[in-house]
């Protein structure tokens, strides 16, 4: 494995995400979107993960860490667990978590999505509620791509543009965040995970809620 280096990048939009999260840190874990969307969908993404005692796994863009922990948890002290994430703040909120945790398997560290510096490591690499604030996309599921092992798993999930809701949604976010850079149809998804290389590539769509539609798209890195 190649020496592992975490920075937040010096592109704009990566600072602003990082200030942007930095402010909301302290009450994330205990605001109504987590509370009854995010964990909810996070949850459904690690239930898909065929997790194994000893596996590396990468939570990408991992907030205050609860996804990382629960991922921890199931691989019972073995294996290693990463969670990254651009703000300082969420991970000072996941660091946290860590004071009483009965194993020693989980590392957070603040870095961007474009700093992934492994090869040929992890297992899986997870992301949940965080791919609209992605810049560079194709760029970035490549370095993913790099990052896995023969036959590793990349999971992504993002709400999905297929629906109007959430398309009024993402130009929302679009107006009014300086963060948001945009979510994709399930199309446009499957696309990219083919182009970035990745093989028996799926993508599925689920309601959550009266109105929350998100995707979840998946897939394997295979070199022949």
């Amino acid at each position: 494995m190649k020496k592992v280096t975490y920075n937040v990048s010096d592109t704009g939009k990566d600072h602003q995400i990082a200030r942007k999260f930095d402010r909301d840190a302290e009450s994330y874990d205990d605001s109504r979107l987590v509370k009854s969307y995010q964990r909810r969908v996070q949850k459904l993404v690690i239930n898909r993960m065929k997790i194994e005692k000893g596996m590396n796994v990468l939570d990408l863009g991992c907030g205050t860490g609860q996804g990382t922990i629960d991922i921890a948890l199931r691989l019972e002290g073995t294996g290693n667990v990463i969670g990254i994430d651009l703000s300082e703040k969420m991970i000072e909120q996941a660091k946290k978590k860590l004071t009483d945790f009965k194993y020693d398997n989980v590392k957070f560290t603040a870095g961007s999505a474009g700093s992934i510096e492994h090869q040929d490591y992890f297992d899986y690499v997870f992301s949940t509620n965080a791919f609209h604030h992605f810049e560079n996309k194709e760029s970035i599921f490549k370095k993913i791509r790099q990052s896995l092992k023969q036959n590793g798993v990349f999971i992504v999930q993002d709400i999905c543009d297929d629906y109007f809701p959430m398309q009024l949604l993402d130009l929302a976010g679009k107006i009014g965040q300086k963060e948001h850079i945009g979510s994709m149809k399930s199309k446009e998804l499957k696309n990219l995970l083919l182009t970035t290389g990745f093989t028996d590539v799926e993508v599925e769509k689920l309601k959550i809620n009266w109105f929350f539609r998100v995707m979840i798209g998946k897939g394997t890195k295979w070199d022949d």
